[in-house]
């Protein structure tokens, strides 16, 4: 199984690990030819290797906890969804001692908090763990919402950014091969939608959003915490980490913190490294 076409999952074996489990496997039966790889973690720790950086994770408690049970619990709802799926067991070690997992997945599903207990997870908070990932990974982060529920339908936000691009390009991709409806919201601040078109167009993607019927929504009045109303409830969200200083404006001040504070709408978020969209990756 090449791991560029599949989605890795990190379980934890309670019952909100159930509901990311099911988000995990529902995302890839929409995404024809991308398979799932749930890692059961040994200790509360691992990492990745980013281009000679060890990014390290750490987890609480919790997903090491019951593991007679935990593949037990996985695979029932893994069965469910009728999931192509295998169970990662990791044989590198970075040191320390540290189970080393691979960096080329083709998708990362992620809570917003990883290391934390859960009940202190609010919406409102990405960890930062969960930053440091979506910064180093060459691949899109995929951060669940509390509860499982299907999404009908991909909303990409846009303002006209380089990495906004790219999450145009993403939910092109999602939405083609998940054949569900695709909208984008531009909140405009300080651009022109001309000058968004001019990104899209240099972005080789403004065909595609005029040929495919896109939902594109401008906003030149009111707020974007106060339009954000208009995205659907039952869809996937995906969102670029613009900005030069993307550790802080991960969670102070900036767009996409307004977003994942205000929608319950699970995410796809779109790091600096990350350039590969999925349809590309996986065959429909």
């Amino acid at each position: 199984m090449l791991m560029n076409t599949t989605m890795l999952h990190i379980f934890r074996n309670s019952p909100l690990g159930r509901e990311n489990l099911m988000q995990s496997a529902y995302f890839c039966k929409q995404q024809f030819g991308l398979s799932l790889t749930v890692y059961i973690p040994e200790t509360t720790q691992f990492g990745m290797d980013f281009g000679g950086i060890v990014t390290s994770v750490n987890l609480d408690e919790s997903y090491v906890a019951f593991p007679s049970t935990a593949k037990q619990h996985a695979e029932v709802f893994l069965t469910e969804f009728k999931c192509d799926h295998e169970f990662y067991v990791s044989t590198e070690r970075a040191s320390g001692n540290l189970p080393l997992l691979p960096n080329d997945w083709a998708l990362m599903a992620c809570p917003r908090v990883i290391s934390e207990q859960s009940t202190r997870i609010g919406i409102g908070h990405i960890g930062p763990k969960v930053r440091s990932l979506v910064k180093q990974a060459s691949f899109p982060v995929f951060i669940p919402s509390m509860s499982f529920k299907a999404w009908t339908s991909v909303t990409a936000f846009f303002g006209g950014s380089e990495l906004g691009t790219v999450a145009v390009k993403e939910a092109l991709g999602i939405a083609r091969l998940a054949r569900v409806p695709l909208a984008i919201h531009t909140q405009l601040a300080g651009i022109t939608r001309r000058e968004c078109e001019e990104s899209l167009s240099a972005a080789g993607i403004l065909a595609d959003v005029s040929a495919e019927g896109v939902d594109w929504r401008v906003y030149e009045s009111g707020t974007l915490e106060e339009n954000l109303y208009d995205v659907s409830h039952d869809s996937l969200v995906v969102v670029g980490a613009a900005g030069h200083r993307l550790i802080q404006e991960l969670v102070f001040g900036s767009k996409l913190e307004t977003i994942q504070a205000t929608l319950p709408n699970p995410l796809v978020v779109v790091g600096p490294e990350c350039k590969t969209p999925l349809d590309s990756l996986t065959t429909p």
